[in-house]
């Protein structure tokens, strides 16, 4: 029997906007799919790039590409754009926005060749343009990973989640969203 994948990525609801949530993106990775729980790229905006090193330097250590304009080539356009909007590669990680890093580690999660993609949102330090921005590349990675993201304001991203997930003490709740409306929503 072939079962379909669904439209979207998991939502986990974080309880507050600080709040680290690699921990239970990962226990619930190991709850959904034990045999993927190895193949994951962790994206956030504060801790998951090298500080030391430039935005530019934390992209080529996932590509291996001679420089920017030669890595960029190599994307889709929609990932490309997203390249587009880093106005200072050159600036070292500790000193970029955390915007930025959040960008660069989209990027890199986008490009790298695991399964999962595991994202810690904090809308706070976004621009809700951004937002959308990386509503629309998360949706296209959704095509071809398995999507899970954590927010406290699990309401922005109700119109691109299939699975919309919880946590009660030690167990995970897991609501499944009408995913033929999402669909719709996302086509039009």
């Amino acid at each position: 029997m072939m079962t379909e994948k669904p439209f979207g990525l998991y939502l986990y609801k974080k309880q507050s906007l600080t709040q680290p949530a690699l921990k239970d993106l990962l226990q619930f990775l190991k709850t959904v799919a034990p045999a993927q729980a190895n193949s994951f790229s962790f994206v956030e905006g504060e801790t998951s790039l090298h500080p030391h090193l430039s935005l530019w330097e934390n992209l080529q250590l996932e590509t291996g590409a001679g420089c920017l304009y030669e890595f960029q080539a190599t994307l889709s356009s929609e990932n490309s754009a997203l390249v587009n909007l880093l106005q200072k590669p050159a600036v070292l990680c500790r000193e970029a926005q955390t915007w930025e890093r959040f960008l660069v580690s989209l990027l890199k999660g986008l490009i790298a060749p695991s399964r999962n993609l595991l994202v810690d949102m904090n809308e706070e330090l976004l621009s809700p343009h951004l937002i959308q921005s990386f509503k629309k590349n998360l949706l296209l990675a959704a095509t071809t990973k398995t999507v899970f993201l954590a927010s406290a304001n699990t309401s922005l991203w109700l119109d691109c989640a299939h699975s919309l997930v919880g946590r009660k003490e030690y167990r995970f709740e897991i609501e499944t969203l009408d995913g033929e409306i999402i669909r719709k929503h996302w086509i039009a």
